[in-house]
């Protein structure tokens, strides 16, 4: 019944309007309009933007407290309370609403908070308020713009004018929106520097940017040292700036880095030899100057001077122990030569700050002057077993080493390369020396494979780069070309074939001297016209291996009734041994007669004769025999490491 009356209520005033009466227009709006207040017929909810001071506006700005109001009445004009509003905007990206719901109170008032997006947001929106009254949706509506705040930024401000090299200081700066400091609205200030960082990042490539605190201040710490580590020096232009504000700069003057440190950095190569030995006789010997941050500094002076010299060191040019000056380059690296003397031993180069008070310096470390590299008079090749099981068994290995040492029986330097070759079998290239307990060496390992030789003798051999041994007729302790007595020693070669002499095929090192010289061969062969004048050479030494039988042969056997003894060789060819760990053993027959006792098993290792190819090599092998009498019989297994076996028997006669 109410509805109906409510309708009829409605109609009629539809009717008066009609007719020009009831105090109202057909055309007046609910709400809008800036906050007109329609003549109340239905009920009405009416839409405004305030500001702080409670006035109607017809735009916000940040920094502002505005408010969006609506006023909810019913059509005889009385305020409707406690009835939901809800607040929309045709406009986010320019404006906001926090939140978008309110209850309107006595006065049939509902209102939230709007506000820009950010301080930059420009435009216009239209804000509606919607409501709902009985079944009736009741809607307002007010269009406001937004417009640009009043931010400025002000002085910037460097707690210190003037900077010591590498030095830090404060900036700061405020923002104020309308002549008041932001303190509600967290504003974006990006700081930049001409040289330098912002809160330790480079700030000379782009700016940094730091949001104002509760009181509208940005605050940041400037430090005077370049992305690259260097030290700025001179006036460093500081600028603070923020959208919609004017930027600010100010100046500061950074003092020029001081040189107060110097570091060593290496020395290339940390040893090098004494002076005519044949080998690196000269280092490079590199420092850097920084500054009091800890940066490189170019075009800084620094004297050198050798502060320990075994003897002939020289600085900047061989034999001259004047002190050098030389200049930083732009990484604040400073270098110098040095050349080493005629006396082993440790060396110390002191480099030294020009003008600075006290004197600041700093020494090179692990440089050293070493007696010389490897010298054939003092190089051994050793082979840990050279009698194998390898004529037709494949993998049987042995241990090369290779023991160096320079002309005053010193150990070489560690990571001295000695290289392998070999005419059967395989071994490894090479190896690197290291000192152990002061004794430089290096070993590889060799296996039996093919290819295999016809007389089962395989040649291996060492070699390094080096010097031929003199004698030293003036005892300077280098090599005096025309004084000295120099070693006559050719290119070195591997003399497969035992016979002394380079043949065609064979491997060679070669040097490219054309000089006249025998050929040698054994141990350290030498290729015959090859010698040369000067110190350097191959050192080079040669062993021999062999490729024992699984299978035994005997020889020269010898029966009685109180021993057996034979020769025993390898059954593929007599002049080689059974290899080393064959195992000998004999039963008697009949049973009372024994063997006691074997002389010359287990097979030893058998150690060739370089460059006697056609010696024997079988071994004397005796069983002594117990409670035998002659036409008894001894039966012998041969046993090879292998585990093959052989057996003979022998009559006793």
């Amino acid at each position: 019944m109410r509805y109906v009356k409510y309708l009829m209520a409605l109609a009629m005033t539809g009717l008066l309007a009609a007719c020009g009466g009831g105090g109202g227009s057909a055309g007046t709006p609910i709400g809008g309009g800036g906050g007109t207040t329609p003549t109340p017929s239905v009920p009405t909810l009416v839409v405004t933007v305030i500001n702080s001071s409670d006035a109607v506006v017809p735009s916000i700005s940040a920094g502002g407290a505005y408010t969006a109001r609506a006023t909810l009445k019913d059509a005889s004009g009385a305020a409707i309370a406690n009835r939901l509003v809800t607040f929309a905007l045709s406009d986010q990206t320019t404006a906001k609403l926090t939140p978008t719901t309110a209850l309107t109170n006595a006065s049939g008032i509902a209102q939230v908070a709007v506000e820009p997006v950010s301080l930059s947001a420009l435009g216009a929106a239209t804000l509606t308020a919607t409501a709902t009254v009985d079944t009736a949706t009741i809607t307002g509506t007010t269009d406001f713009a937004v417009s640009a705040s009043s931010l400025v930024l002000s002085p910037l401000v460097s707690s210190s004018s003037a900077l010591a090299s590498g030095g830090n200081a404060t900036l700061t700066t405020t923002a104020s929106i309308s002549g008041v400091p932001a303190a509600g609205i967290p504003v974006n200030v990006a700081f930049a520097a001409s040289c330098g960082r912002i809160n330790g990042q480079d700030a000379s490539a782009g700016s940094f940017g730091v949001t104002t605190n509760g009181s509208g201040v940005a605050e940041v710490s400037y430090t005077a040292v370049a992305a690259d580590g260097k030290p700025c020096s001179g006036a460093v232009t500081l600028t603070a700036t923020s959208p919609g504000a004017t930027s600010q700069s100010t100046t500061v003057t950074v003092a020029a880095p001081i040189a107060n440190t110097l570091t060593f950095v290496s020395a290339t190569p940390d040893q090098i030899f004494v002076a005519g030995s044949g080998a690196v006789e000269q280092s490079v010997v590199s420092f850097r100057v920084l500054s009091s941050v800890g940066s490189a500094l170019a075009n800084v002076p620094v004297d050198f001077s050798i502060d320990t010299n075994p003897g002939g060191v020289g600085i900047g040019a061989s034999g001259s122990t004047a002190s050098v000056r030389r200049t930083s380059d732009q990484d604040g690296l400073v270098s110098v030569s040095l050349f080493s003397g005629t006396i082993p031993g440790p060396v110390k180069l002191r480099a030294t700050l020009i003008g600075s008070s006290p004197a600041v310096f700093a020494e090179s470390q692990n440089l050293t002057v070493a007696s010389g590299p490897p010298s054939q008079r003092f190089m051994s090749l050793s082979v840990s077993r050279t009698s194998l099981e390898g004529w037709a068994i494949d993998g049987t290995p042995s241990t090369f080493t290779v023991r160096l040492a320079d002309r005053q029986g010193n150990a070489v330097n560690d990571g001295t390369v000695v290289n392998f070759t070999a005419e059967g079998g395989q071994i490894a290239r090479s190896c690197a020396t290291t000192r152990v307990n002061g004794i430089s060496s290096c070993s590889v390992e060799f296996v039996t494979q093919n290819p295999r030789t016809a007389d089962g003798r395989i040649t291996v051999m060492a070699h390094t780069s080096g010097t031929k041994d003199y004698v030293d007729v003036n005892g300077n302790n280098i090599y005096d070309a025309g004084v000295d007595q120099l070693a006559v020693m050719g290119d070195a070669y591997r003399d497969d074939n035992e016979n002394n002499v380079a043949d065609v095929g064979e491997f060679f090192v070669p040097r490219g001297g054309t000089g006249s010289c025998p050929s040698a061969g054994g141990a350290f062969p030498s290729k015959s016209n090859t010698c040369d004048s000067g110190l350097a050479t191959t050192v080079r030494q040669q062993a021999v291996v062999l490729y024992g039988s699984s299978m035994a042969a005997i020889s020269a056997v010898q029966a009685t009734a109180g021993s057996v003894s034979f020769r025993l060789h390898s059954a593929d060819n007599l002049l080689l041994p059974m290899p080393a760990g064959t195992a000998v053993s004999g039963t008697g027959a009949p049973t009372t007669c024994t063997v006691a006792e074997v002389a010359g098993a287990p097979v030893v290792d058998v150690r060739p004769t370089i460059g006697q190819p056609g010696e024997s090599l079988a071994t004397a092998v005796r069983l002594t025999l117990n409670g035998c009498v002659l036409g008894n019989s001894v039966s012998i297994k041969i046993t090879a490491p292998s585990g093959l076996t052989t057996t003979f028997s022998v009559p006793l006669q």
